[in-house]
Formats: C-alpha cells, structure tokens, sequence
C-alpha cells in the first residue's frame, strides 16, 4: 500500500512517501523512491529529446536531464496511468555552467512508449530531490498498417490562408494525429466512421506560414503511446502568390513518373525544335550561297556577250 502525505515548510515543498509492504518498511536510495521524499528542494532540470519524440518500434532514443546546477545524479522516470513505471539513475557529468546526463533507452519496445521526467540530486542527500522537470512523451509507431492522408484542396496555399487534411483508414482507430516535419500536433482527433465505412477525421491547419512534409498516424484509446506506421508523406507548399494551376499530381509520390515524364518529353521538344532550326538555318544559308554563285555566273556571261559585240 502507499501511503502519501503532504505537509508544508518554510524552507521546501515538501512530500513524504511510505512504501509499505505488508508490515515491513522498505527504503529505496533513489531520490524518487525514498522513504521521506523531498521534491522542489531546487530547480527543475531540463528533459530533452535528442531525436524526434516518435520513435520507430526497435529504434533507440537519447534523453538529455540537464541543469544550471551542479548535481551528482540524475534520475530519469518513466509514467504510464499517473504512475511511475520504471526509474533509471545517472551519475552527472559535469561541464562550464551546469551537469547533465544523457539516458539511452531501446531499442525501444511498446513497453518503453510514455511519459518521461527527470529529476537532480546531490550525493549527501539522495533524499532530497529537484522540482521534475516538464514532461516529454515518447510515442512509438510502427505497430499498425499505416492510414492515409490527403488533401482536400491542392497542396499547395498562399501564405496565410488555411489547409485542410484528412486522415483515414479501413482500421477502427480510436485516434488520428499529424505531424509536422516527425514532430506530432498537440493534440489528436477522434476517428468517425464515413459512409463508405472507412475510418477518418480532418486536421484544420492555418494560417499556413512554412512549408513542410505532414504524416498522419492511427492510434487505439487504451494504448496513446502506440501509433501505427505512418501515412505517406504530402508535402505543403506555402506560397506568397496563388499557384493553382499547378497541378496536385505534382505532389503525388505515386504519380511521380508523370512528372518525369513529362519533363523528358519537354526536353525533347525542345531538342527537336533546336536541331530543326540549325538544319533550317544551314539549308537557309546554302540557298543563298547557291543564288550568288549562280548570279555572278549571269553576270559574267552578260558582260562576254557585251565584249564580243563592241
């Protein structure tokens, strides 16, 4: 049973956690499982991601618990449901300005997606822990067939104007979300069933400022860490003055031989039309070579016939 009780001081916030198994007290040495627990003695640290938050089933992730302060130890936290999961302990490394340690965690399996936090301590008093530090939430993907994710208009907007795109699948997802560039939109949407019995939900982005590569992926309400493989990428183009003849095949990765193709044919006539202009232009000038020869012939016979009657 755990038992936790809060109470106040003029020097920490404060937070005393008993573990109590059966009738026997049981004592951990890490900072975020010790008998009295001390959180907020001192700043929080900084969690970062060294790779994008989505993280391929079987891939490896960087976390980096960093602070201002001269800690001895970090300890990183794993969360699913609220609760902490699994904990894992770093000696800081120390730099010019702060201390930081880097957990490497994979490859990664469905049980390592969720929430992450990082807290710092110092070796004379494990008991007394930093603030945590903000969340950052590893999701996994890969573990479904992938949705699909379209355009509703061209792919291709002024600057300022707003997108829509759909995300849909014949999987019963619960969820849709998208993301920008491997970094996922704040939140998702739930899927709602269309009257061709696909799965499907649109995102309503804008005002459109950058262009970017967007993904869709499906997700399941019980599990919110697990993704499927993601939609082929569409890539938004962002443009200061309307484009719309330009074609949304263009933009198609499975009609990308369209294009190739037509740009070869381009090439070609191109081609064609200069080589008939050189020969156009060879033959012109022979035509006219041959004219003067057989003028000045004319002339000479001309100026012969004159000789021989004077």
């Amino acid at each position: 049973m755990n038992l936790v009780l809060s109470f106040s001081a003029p020097f920490v916030a404060s937070i005393v956690i008993y573990h109590l198994n059966h009738t026997n007290l049981s004592f951990y040495t890490s900072c975020v499982h010790t008998i009295f627990l001390f959180l907020g003695v001192y700043r929080k640290p900084f969690l970062l991601a060294l790779q994008p938050p989505l993280v391929n089933l079987g891939e490896k992730v960087t976390l980096e618990c960093r602070s201002e302060i001269m800690f001895d130890t970090f300890v990183l936290t794993s969360h699913k449901t609220g609760t902490i999961k699994d904990s894992f302990e770093l000696s800081a490394e120390h730099y010019h300005g702060g201390s930081q340690a880097n957990f490497s965690i994979g490859p990664m399996t469905p049980d390592d997606a969720g929430t992450y936090t990082c807290y710092g301590s110092f070796n004379h008093s494990p008991y007394e822990c930093s603030e945590s530090s903000d969340p950052i939430d590893i999701k996994i993907t890969g573990l479904y067939k992938k949705p699909s994710l379209s355009a509703l208009m061209e792919p291709v907007v002024m600057s300022g104007e707003n997108m829509t795109l759909t995300c849909f699948s014949d999987l019963q997802f619960d969820m849709f979300h998208l993301s920008r560039g491997g970094v996922p939109k704040e939140h998702g949407l739930p899927s709602v069933k269309s009257h061709n019995g696909t799965f499907q939900d649109s995102f309503h982005l804008g005002p459109m400022v950058q262009a970017g590569n967007y993904r869709c992926y499906g997700s399941f309400r019980n599990s919110s860490h697990l993704w499927s493989t993601p939609s082929d990428h569409l890539y938004i183009l962002v443009t200061g003055k309307r484009t719309s003849y330009i074609p949304h095949i263009l933009y198609n990765r499975r009609n990308l031989h369209m294009l190739i193709g037509l740009s070869v044919t381009m090439i070609l006539v191109f081609l064609i039309i200069l080589i008939y202009s050189c020969c156009s232009a060879k033959k012109s000038k022979s035509q006219e070579q041959a004219s003067e020869s057989h003028l000045t012939t004319v002339r000479k016979q001309v100026q012969r016939s004159r000789g021989m009657f004077s």
